[in-house]
């Protein structure tokens, strides 16, 4: 449908900078990183080394492994300070327990049923061990922990928890995803600019699409379609009448977007961190941003010569229901001042994005644990993306698992044959 490929994980140009549209990170032996290694061409990433916690205003520094825990350690340390200072006696965080109880739901995430908060109050109520724990849970898998069963986070600590290797494409998203185009282009074609119109259905199975393209409705017979767009969506695109009310009502109870904020800094010097070195930096007990990555510390081809562009994230209090653009706005502009102090003096808002859950630019059409099947009661209609991930994954790599698994499904039903396009003639 628009200008360019790539969907969420493409970019945008605004005034010399190169915005990435959703994801901006890959995981390094990840799903996608699979496709590039099956189909031949080189994926080109620029790891970023170093993660970050702010905890009490102060910036530590995880290990490779054992984050969590190392977490845990300083908390039980700020709360010793903490009760100096009020003349009360520290309340120490069971660190151990709560290791002990993640290990366990790592094993057998399916048995955990409260929620990520009443899971964690079990063993503590300490203020900074929960905003850890939202942190981790709003950012990476995208709900609060008050929102989610805490079988989600577990199943995604299985899934992609200790996925540390993460890598920025050095040249933008667009440009990787311009290489995978290249290999479809080798054996048909990569069409832009093509508004989908209507799935067609006949007799229960998928015939093909209608499109405009070019000021006409263009006819694409096939044996099977695949929709990578919110699964309701591509319900309406295809009619509701054909498919079951099972269906229909699996799809109310599962397609949960997920709201975000997003906001692009641009700046004359390195905000964070002031040296200019890659990291990611994730916070607690902010307004609304959860993480800032700065891009074009870990790729500077992303900002104009003598240009900084830094990326930062977060989320509503609840992504159930609607947001105030407005109110998002205001809040995450107040996070930028507190949490980057050379902001004012040396930084400028590109961009903020509130990007509310009937927004195309999302984070993902449901949530991680908690999603679609690939196949449809539509013979030979089947949904990809991040509408129908797999048990555990999330983002890019949920996305590309999530086309594996449809392709692996159509070629155990279906043989290629040559698909016909028909022009109608009229213009629209």
């Amino acid at each position: 449908k628009l200008s360019r490929i790539g969907g969420r994980f493409s970019q945008e140009e605004y005034e010399g900078f190169k915005l990435p549209t959703g994801a901006i990170a890959i995981h390094r032996g990840g799903g996608m990183a699979e496709i590039f290694d099956e189909v031949g061409v080189p994926l080109e990433l620029v790891m970023v080394p170093r993660l970050f916690y702010r905890l009490g205003g102060k910036d530590y520094e995880m290990p490779p492994k054992g984050s969590v825990a190392v977490m845990l350690d300083i908390v039980n340390k700020l709360e010793v300070e903490r009760s100096k200072l009020v003349g009360g006696l520290a309340k120490a965080v069971a660190s151990e327990k709560i290791r002990e109880a993640l290990g366990r739901g790592v094993r057998e995430p399916e048995k955990e049923t409260l929620t990520v908060r009443d899971w964690l109050l079990q063993y503590t109520d300490n203020e900074f061990a929960h905003e850890i724990f939202d942190t981790i849970s709003s950012t990476l898998t995208g709900r609060h922990t008050y929102e989610q069963p805490a079988s989600h986070l577990f199943a995604w600590f299985v899934k992609q928890g200790g996925a540390r290797e993460v890598g920025v494409p050095p040249h933008g998203n667009l440009a990787e995803m311009e290489k995978l185009a290249r290999v479809v282009k080798s054996n048909g074609d990569v069409w832009t600019n093509c508004l989908a119109i209507r799935i067609m259905v006949t007799g229960g199975r998928a015939k093909g699409i209608m499109v405009q393209k070019d000021g006409k409705e263009v006819e694409i017979a096939s044996q099977v379609v695949i929709s990578n767009i919110n699964p309701k969506v591509t319900v309406g695109l295809a009619s509701e009448a054909n498919f079951d009310e099972q269906y229909l009502r699996l799809l109310r109870l599962r397609v949960s977007p997920a709201p975000i904020d997003v906001a692009f800094v641009a700046s004359d010097s390195p905000l964070w961190p002031e040296d200019g070195s890659p990291a990611i930096l994730m916070l607690t007990g902010t307004r609304r941003i959860r993480s800032i990555v700065p891009l074009s510390n870990v790729t500077p081809e992303l900002a104009p010569p003598g240009q900084h562009l830094l990326y930062a994230t977060g989320r509503p209090p609840s992504t159930w229901v609607h947001l105030n653009e407005e109110e998002e706005v205001r809040q995450v502009t107040l996070d930028l001042k507190e949490q980057l102090p050379l902001f004012e003096k040396h930084g400028r808002i590109l961009r903020i994005d509130a990007r509310d859950i009937v927004s195309e630019g999302v984070d993902g059409w449901c949530s991680v644990g908690f999603c679609v099947p690939n196949e449809t009661p539509v013979k030979g209609l089947y949904l990809a993306g991040d509408g129908a991930i797999p048990w555990g994954n999330i983002g890019s790599t949920a996305a590309a698992g999530s086309a594996r698994r449809a392709v692996e499904l159509i070629r155990k039903s279906f043989k290629p044959k040559k698909a016909q396009v028909f022009r109608r003639a009229q213009r629209l």
